[in-house]
Parts: C-alpha cells; structure tokens; sequence
C-alpha cells in the first residue's frame, strides 16, 4: 500500500458513534490486511476501499442536509421509496444514506454544485464496482493504485464544494465564545458534532487562527488541537501569520517559537508564497 492510501481516512469524521467507530475501524483492519497481504489478495482491497468511500461520501451528504434541508428533502423524497420516512428523519443516521441507490448517492452533490464531470466519476466508479467486484462474476480489480486514487480524487472535489458549509459552522462557533471559554471543551461539543473530518478541520484553520474573537490562550488551545487533527493546514498557517504585519504580537510570537519546538521552518518556501499571492 502507498502511504497516499491512507488519505481517505481524512475525510472521515474525527467523532464518531460506537457503531460507526467499529464498521470504520473493521473496514480500516480488512483494507490494510489485504492491501498488505498476499499478491494475489491485493486487487480485493478496493472493496473495503471501496465501502470507505462511500462511507466518507455518506457523511458529506448529512452536512450538505443539515445546511440546505428544504433541497434535501426535495431529494430525499424523490430517491427515497419506501424509506423516505427514514431519510427525512431528524434521527437519520449515516448508514441511512446507504438506503439511497449507489448510482443516485452522486446526484445530491449537485447542490454544492460539484463538477458534473466529477459527479459522472463517482457514478463509473459505482457502476465498475457493481459490474466487476460485486458479485462472483470473475472481476479482479487490475489497476488498485490507480483505481484508489480515483476515489480519493472525488472525495477531494466533494470537499473543495463543501468548504463554505464547514466555514459556516466555524464562524457561527466563533460567534459563540466567549473570553475566558475552554475551547478545547467547546470545539469537541460542537464543530466535532457536526461531523468534522480532519480535513474540514484544516479548511477552517485559517478561520480559526486570523479571527481576533479568541484570545491568546483559547487561540493556542485551537493550534494544539489542529496540530493533533490537520498538522499540514495548521502548520502553513503559522507560517503565514509570521508574515503579516500587524498580526497580535504575542500570537505571532507563539507562532514562531512552535514551529522552531516541533523543528518546522518558520519560513514559508517559494510555492507556499507563491500559493498566497505574495510573491
């Protein structure tokens, strides 16, 4: 297994129930026993793999539900049946979504107006599993590496089209703090919750890290939890706020000395520059 490999598991929420927790960390154990294993076990990964996706694809869908609800209702009573009643619940879990025809699942990801190209991807995807792995009609899966990074691919246009949600839910949390808050406490209550993945986490952390709503200590608390769930994100952002002038003093002074504690340059390269406009 390539380490790229383990990316999906970004996209899947840092909280999770007991249910939930025990079919990921099932799903995880098979994946990587026959990702792992035997050449001849090898090609099988992709149907874990595949599970995980849809998984991670399921829980997108109960964000993009709980911000645009009349949209999804209107979806959801369309697509479905007889479980309607289940989808349009308040209580509805993320294996409900399952109930949904696989080939239908990517058509809800027109509301946070996904690539239609993308959309078509996941479909083939869906199709390719059904036609070839999922029953004992002979299919071994020939390309793995290629076919994983197809899944994660979609999975990474999915979240650039949901990152406004995860910044609405980062803003309305700010607005709530108050000084002197544990929002160490206070974020695991809420943005987790909300199904944050890491990668949600780390499309907030700019959010997080720039607003002045969070005083010294709860603004560190924010940086020790991003180290911990978006390491990469977290760290480009103390290197950015290095760079600006005017920043708080005392926060961009922490800045530097955590980068230089956990051995991270405290300059940005070229392409981290070049990537915020600065050069």
């Amino acid at each position: 297994m390539h380490e790229d490999d383990q990316e999906i598991f970004n996209y899947l929420p840092i909280r999770r129930d007991t249910s939930e927790n025990d079919y990921i960390n099932h799903l995880r154990q098979a994946f990587s026993t026959l990702g792992g294993g035997e050449a001849e076990a090898r090609p099988f990964a992709v149907m874990p793999f595949h599970l995980l996706f849809m998984l991670s694809a399921q829980y997108k869908m109960l964000q993009i539900a709980s911000a645009y609800k009349q949209a999804t209702d209107l979806f959801f009573t369309g697509v479905g049946g007889r479980n309607k009643e289940q989808l349009l619940s308040e209580q509805r879990s993320v294996f409900d979504m399952a109930l949904i025809n696989e080939r239908t699942i990517p058509d809800i990801f027109q509301l946070v107006e996904v690539d239609p190209k993308v959309i078509k991807k996941f479909k083939e995807l869906v199709n390719e599993r059904n036609e070839t792995l999922a029953h004992a009609k002979g299919g071994i899966e020939q390309n793995l590496e290629k076919k994983l990074s197809g899944y994660v691919s979609v999975l990474e246009s999915i979240q650039k089209s949901c990152v406004q949600i995860c910044q609405n839910l980062a803003e309305e949390w700010i607005a709530e703090v108050k000084n002197g808050d544990d929002v160490g406490e206070s974020i695991e209550s809420y943005l987790l919750d909300s199904r944050f993945s890491p990668r949600d986490f780390g499309d907030v952390m700019e959010t997080f890290l720039h607003t002045k709503q969070l005083d010294f200590e709860q603004w560190e608390q924010i940086v020790n939890k991003g180290l911990v769930l978006a390491y990469d994100q977290t760290i480009f952002e103390l290197k950015y706020i290095e760079t600006i002038d005017g920043f708080d003093r005392k926060k961009k002074a922490k800045a530097t000395n955590i980068l230089q504690d956990i051995g991270e340059s405290s300059v940005l390269s070229i392409e981290e520059a070049r990537d915020l406009g600065l050069i």
